[in-house]
């Protein structure tokens, strides 16, 4: 069973450890350039950091045992009735995957069990022990024969990276899946900025001679790229928190998902090769030259229902980047990238997505 019996102490990340922004002299350094010189903004930024390194730790996930391992990934039931539709959750491999099963009345998971799904949730576990798998491997060697080991296809949801997996998944296998629906996911990455695109391939030289030396990719290496994307909306939430203090429960929100955002298992360097230096560096993926088990696999070459949903105003995953698909529904929604799973607006995602899954 994933979690712990007791709850983390305060400023405690998940996994133990001091609580982030990790590397946290980087941070700091974004924290004084988007001040421009400011001393108050300085001040309140500062403030709104301390508040969130000092926030209770939110309980740890606890999920059912799994179905059906393949290592370190396993399957889980987490919502819905046995004998209903079966429906895979795609979490990203970067952070964790308790952002699709995010408390109670914010869980991705649990509104659609509630409509009728036997939700499964992919739980990747401990990444680093997978030093050999790119992301060809993982849905070769992981999802699909988990997949198989239900008996019947399945529609997926595929969150960020999880998307992506899930075209590779539907090109490489379509036998598993019967629909997919694409929740922020980058296909296309040629999509992203130029100039997001030429720091991302600057900084990966860096970051792959740390990962061969140590094995794997940590997230202290990787937070300074997501940091880079949008500098000045990561500083300006720490100054709102250092300027209102927020009610309890409004921490407490704000620090389970800065936990989540900020941390995660190691990657596999050859995962994390394919994201920056293939995807990000070549778009290898939008291009049509990634292949899993041999096959090609070219998003446009897909035939199934596909539902494909994007933020208004996700900057780490802009509309750029979505795959081009003959008669792909869309959905668009005025979020950002993590506000459509868990923010205000997931209202607006949940009955169209009930609709897509569960339609005959």
């Amino acid at each position: 069973m994933r979690g712990r019996s007791e709850p983390r102490a305060a400023g405690a990340a998940p996994g133990g450890g001091p609580r982030g922004p990790h590397p946290l002299p980087l941070f700091l350094g974004l924290l004084l350039r988007e001040s421009g010189g400011d001393p108050a903004r300085l001040r309140a930024m500062l403030d709104g950091l301390a508040r969130y390194q000092q926030a209770p730790a939110p309980p740890e996930t606890r999920w059912p045992a799994p179905l059906a391992r393949a290592g370190s990934a396993s399957l889980r039931p987490l919502a819905g009735p046995a004998d209903g539709p079966p429906v895979l959750l795609l979490p990203s491999i970067i952070n964790g995957a308790e952002v699709l099963d995010h408390g109670p009345r914010q869980s991705l998971a649990r509104a659609l069990g509630a409509a009728g799904a036997r939700v499964l949730l992919l739980d990747w576990g401990d990444l680093a022990g997978e030093r050999r798998l790119g992301l060809s491997g993982l849905v070769s060697r992981r999802i699909a024969p988990l997949v198989a080991r239900l008996g019947r296809p399945v529609g997926v949801v595929g969150y960020c990276l999880g998307g992506t997996l899930g075209i590779g998944l539907a090109a490489a296998f379509p036998a598993l899946v019967s629909r997919l629906a694409l929740i922020a996911a980058p296909w296309r990455f040629a999509g992203y900025p130029a100039e997001a695109r030429a720091g991302a391939r600057a900084a990966w030289s860096g970051i792959e001679a740390a990962g061969r030396a140590l094995g794997a990719v940590p997230m202290a290496l990787l937070n300074p790229l997501f940091w880079a994307i949008d500098s000045a909306a990561v500083a300006a939430k720490f100054e709102r928190l250092g300027r209102v203090p927020p009610a309890p429960e409004a921490l407490a929100a704000f620090a389970a998902l800065e936990d989540w955002a900020g941390t995660g298992p190691p990657l596999p360097l050859p995962a994390a090769r394919d994201i920056f230096a293939h995807g990000i560096g070549r778009d290898r993926f939008g291009r049509g030259r990634w292949r899993i088990a041999g096959r090609p696999v070219r998003a446009e070459a897909l035939r199934l229902p596909l539902l494909d949903i994007r933020g208004t105003t996700d900057r780490l995953v802009p509309e750029a980047t979505a795959p081009a698909v003959p008669g792909m529904a869309r959905l668009r929604l005025e979020t950002g990238h993590v506000g459509m799973i868990v923010g205000r607006r997931r209202a607006a995602l949940l009955q169209p997505l009930s609709t897509f899954l569960l339609s005959d």
